[in-house]
């Protein structure tokens, strides 16, 4: 527990049981200090709380283990800069990865890739919508990788009826999409 000897936050000890009013005491003293001591690692503002609410969260979870303010201040000020670390060093693999991501979008064969596949997307819905209503339902659930037993829970059919859906759907966007076989085929 947080004790307070004479009302001096300075002279905190843990001893076994805890207490909010003598938490929330050294809260309010010690936060803005933590929090200052975090944007030194040059992390956002809101980073920067996140992080030093998270240590005063694993603080609390284990606060009757301290014996001393000089104990729980280094256990502060390790954490956050462990955690502070840890952020930078996930943001720099990030902005790695974004920087090579960069150079594989500039490409023209992306661009030119992600045309095709939108067009064709584009194209494939289209004709997806000349579908009965209860086709383009069971085929929309198909293409999400739904089995036939999930689809025929999710629309009150049978597992038969799911079946005859799909094959009716399917062949007639087979034909639908006949002209588009071939325009793969040459790309």
């Amino acid at each position: 527990m947080v004790t307070l000897p004479n009302n001096n936050i300075d002279n905190i000890r843990m001893q076994g049981t805890s207490s909010k009013t003598e938490f929330d005491i050294f809260f309010k003293k010690y936060y803005t200090l933590f929090l200052s001591f975090a944007c030194r690692y040059h992390l956002g503002t809101e980073e920067a709380r996140d992080i030093v609410q998270d240590v005063f969260i694993a603080f609390w979870e284990q606060h009757e283990h301290f014996t001393s303010i000089i104990a729980i201040k280094a256990f502060f000020y390790r954490s956050i800069a462990n955690r502070c670390l840890d952020y930078l060093k996930h943001e720099d693999v990030k902005n790695r990865y974004a920087e090579s991501q960069l150079e594989t979008m500039q490409s023209e064969e992306f661009i030119q890739e992600n045309i095709i596949r939108e067009e064709v997307s584009f194209i494939v819905r289209k004709k997806i919508k000349l579908l009965t209503p209860r086709e383009q339902e069971v085929i929309i659930l198909s293409l999400q990788n739904k089995s036939n037993q999930e689809i025929a829970d999710m629309l009150s059919l049978s597992v038969p009826t799911v079946k005859s859906h799909k094959m009716h759907a399917y062949a007639r966007l087979r034909t639908e999409l006949e002209e588009l076989r071939f325009l793969l085929l040459i790309l």
